[in-house]
């Protein structure tokens, strides 16, 4: 059986079957209305779907950051007989990227949860233009008077198409506005920034500390007990212990300062 629990990807389907005929490759058949699938939107029943085994449980992950798909990761990441199938692009420092890049253990809602299953990914489900059609698309609605902004991608890929995009001249001006910045878009004329980003917000955009903390507390026991000595483990403990306390000195010599 197949559940579809998206409440929101419910209603967008109802669309697409209200016009299956429109639709290419489906010969005009319904196929959203297939006996073997199952349209989930009352919470409890969503709940109880983490109770089955050998059911498929599509959920919209929106990068595994909101919605459903993360009560369901909560339950069967610790699973070894689930298999966790990502269709969409996850981006840094989310939670589905995280998982993909291969975490033993991650963060959901507070709580620590142990990635038994197995992780895999299928690219071709993307409905987002890659490189070539984004400059493709921009050329088209050219000549650009104004400023071309480049926003919503990595760092890297942002990068690389606006050099292709000024290597093609698509535009008089080309922006990459940071986190927080404001910009002003008068008619036929240059972008004008009337608001400065925020420096502090950077570290957010990607892999933030309680990744790395969840991969550490995941190793941490099996590193300890590779130490053979019982002895040299507490040492171990005692300078790890040591570097945090450090910290917290500095912490604390830093806010006399400031008294």
């Amino acid at each position: 059986m197949v559940f579809v629990d998206s409440p929101l990807a419910n209603r967008a389907t109802t669309a697409f079957r209200k016009y299956a005929d429109e639709l290419e490759d489906t010969g005009g058949r319904d196929v959203f209305g297939h006996p073997s699938i199952r349209y989930v939107n009352d919470v409890a029943e969503s709940m109880k779907l983490n109770t089955m085994s050998g059911a498929i449980i599509m959920a919209a992950s929106g990068m595994c950051e909101a919605g459903r798909i993360r009560h369901h990761l909560f339950y069967n990441l610790p699973r070894r007989d689930s298999t966790i199938l990502f269709v969409g692009f996850q981006a840094e420092g989310s939670l589905g990227r995280v998982i993909l890049d291969g975490a033993k253990r991650v963060r959901i809602s507070g709580r620590d949860v142990q990635v038994r299953a197995q992780v895999r990914e299928i690219d071709s489900y993307s409905a987002h233009a890659d490189q070539a059609e984004l400059l493709a698309w921009i050329a088209k609605r050219g000549p650009i008077a104004g400023s071309l902004l480049l926003d919503h991608g990595e760092k890297e890929s942002i990068a690389e198409l606006r050099r292709l995009a000024e290597s093609q001249s698509l535009a008089p001006s080309l922006v990459v506005p940071e986190i927080g910045e404001t910009w002003e878009l008068p008619p036929g004329q240059p972008a004008r920034r009337t608001k400065t980003g925020r420096v502090d917000l950077r570290p957010a955009l990607g892999r933030d500390w309680q990744n790395d903390y969840a991969d550490l507390a995941t190793s941490l026991k099996r590193r300890l007990a590779e130490i053979r000595d019982a002895e040299a483990r507490r040492k171990a403990i005692a300078q790890m212990r040591a570097v945090l306390d450090s910290y917290s000195e500095f912490r604390e010599h830093k806010k006399g300062k400031h008294h």
